[in-house]
């Protein structure tokens, strides 16, 4: 089953949530304004009845005696009624357009007035139904609120009761149609219809820029995790958040594989020492004495020739060719058997500066300076002098032959964390990345003349004082070895 890539699952996820939660939060937010809109119609209406019920000074009857009508016919009394009431609802009509209002007498059975009574005049001398709400309201003497189809039309209706000394004479209504209601409660909530839109909207945009945001740092540590496994020197880039603590977790695991790949390097750099250790000791004296023989018969049957002789360029190719083989066989025979170490306690400043002196004609002759750099309040090491100024040697000339005419050749000394660390950098040409691995390996040179040794007897030398050795290259930049050897002497 294919998977859902990680940004899109994220951008539906988040936006199912937001789109839920915005139209969830716009509901209720809608409703609550659509009661508040209600609510607040409801005092309105009630408002102007109260108003209304203030303008009845007395009872009915009270202005029926007025009038002279005490015993007057229904219709006779409700005209005089009507006249009389009929312009304070008329003006609280006018004052709210749409609105309709009116006087009911129980003791009639009639509506009274009903403003504006241009439009529903013609609705005075009707009677309530046996259902309407109004009958409640004169029974029980409380307001009512009622939403239905009554007089004229679908309304809603705040009827409010006549009660004078305690005797309910009738109630007083406003009403407003639901159809009006219901435009000003769409003209209220469309603002909250464009705004949820416009929210979700950006949310989805938002949630699209994280989403990408996010899945653009899994992929760099998905990237960073495949590289690793294939250059465990690798590194993902920082970041911030928890996934930049992901990052640092992929860090720290890749420098514990780094650190594991070099234990296990140097284990297989050891037993290929060891393993040429035992090859070397069973053929480098029986190779050694016949070379001895043949040098020296060689220079026996040099004394007997002229100088000029032709035949003197063989010799002296034969015994430089003997004194090539015979400093392999030595360096051979150190690994096979290495000698015994003596250690002493020493200034390695001072094994430094004995060492410069050894190169310093080599240097001279390839125009190439060395700069010295001691430090200072060095402790002393406890190590083979003579063996760890080979070590200074062999890195010395190597970094002489990487140079070109007129490079320079940086050496310093310095304290660290148990120890005391040598520098040699130079400014060649730097090794091929493919080479740093076989670097220290025997027999791996790439100079014609070389015998691949150097740098082997160089890591042995380090291994048995108990010393770390480090190469840091460039291509083209140039080479920095450092060597670090404890100031216990291993112990």
């Amino acid at each position: 089953m294919r998977r859902i890539p990680i940004r899109i699952f994220i951008f539906l996820f988040m936006s199912l949530i937001i789109a839920v939660s915005s139209v969830g939060t716009g509901l209720v937010l809608m409703r609550e304004a659509e009661y508040a809109l209600l609510q607040e119609k409801q005092s309105k209406l009630f408002a102007l009845a109260r108003l209304l019920d203030v303008a009845l000074e007395g009872t009915f009857d009270d202005i029926l005696e007025q009038e002279g009508l005490a015993g007057a016919t229904r219709d006779e009394k409700i005209d005089a009624l009507n006249r009389r009431l009929s312009f304070f609802t008329d003006q609280v009509a006018a004052s709210e357009p749409g609105v309709g209002v009116g006087y009911y007498s129980m003791a009639l059975e009639s509506i009274i007035t009903y403003g504006p009574s241009d439009s529903l005049g013609h609705k005075v001398g009707q009677a309530i139904s046996l259902g309407h709400k109004g009958r409640e309201v004169m029974a029980t003497g409380m307001p009512r609120v009622q939403t239905a189809r009554l007089v004229r039309g679908e309304i809603m209706n705040c009827m409010h009761p006549i009660n004078r000394g305690g005797e309910v004479i009738g109630y007083i209504w406003s009403n407003e149609l639901v159809d009006n209601i219901n435009d000003q409660v769409r003209k209220m909530l469309y603002p909250f219809y464009v705004a949820i839109a416009v929210g979700i909207a950006f949310s989805f945009a938002g949630t699209a820029f994280i989403a990408q945001a996010v899945a653009s740092r899994i992929g760099e540590i998905k990237r960073g995790i495949k590289r690793i496994e294939h250059d465990v020197t690798h590194r993902i880039a920082p970041m911030g958040g928890e996934l930049g603590e992901i990052a640092v977790s992929v860090n720290e695991f890749a420098e514990g594989l780094e650190a594991r790949r070099r234990i296990e390097e140097q284990m297989q750099r050891t037993d290929r020492l060891a393993a040429l250790g035992e090859i070397a000791a069973g053929v480098a004296h029986e190779i050694r004495n016949p070379m001895t023989s043949i040098k020296g018969f060689v220079q026996l049957i040099e004394t007997g020739l002229e100088e000029g002789d032709s035949r003197r360029n063989y010799t002296n190719i034969i015994v430089k060719e003997v004194d090539r083989l015979n400093k392999m066989v030595g360096e051979l025979l150190y690994y096979a058997r290495p000698c015994d170490s003596l250690t002493l306690a020493v200034d390695i400043n001072q094994v430094l500066a004995d060492t410069l002196l050894l190169v310093n004609l080599n240097a001279t002759q390839h125009h190439v300076e060395i700069e010295m750099s001691y430090g200072d309040g060095l402790p002393q090491v406890v190590v083979d002098q003579e063996q760890i100024k080979q070590v200074f040697l062999n890195l010395l000339i190597n970094a002489i032959q990487a140079v070109e005419d007129g490079g320079h050749i940086r050496v310093e000394s310095m304290v660290v964390d148990g120890g005391v660390a040598v520098t040699v950098e130079d400014d060649g040409k730097g090794i091929e990345p493919g080479h740093i691995d076989r670097l220290f390996d025997p027999f791996f040179t790439t100079r014609d003349n070389g015998t691949g040794l150097g740098l082997a007897v160089v890591q042995k030398i380090v291994d048995l004082h108990h010393g770390v050795l480090e190469v840091d290259s460039r291509q083209g930049e140039g080479t920095r070895f450092r060597v670090v050897l404890p100031t216990g002497g291993g112990e």
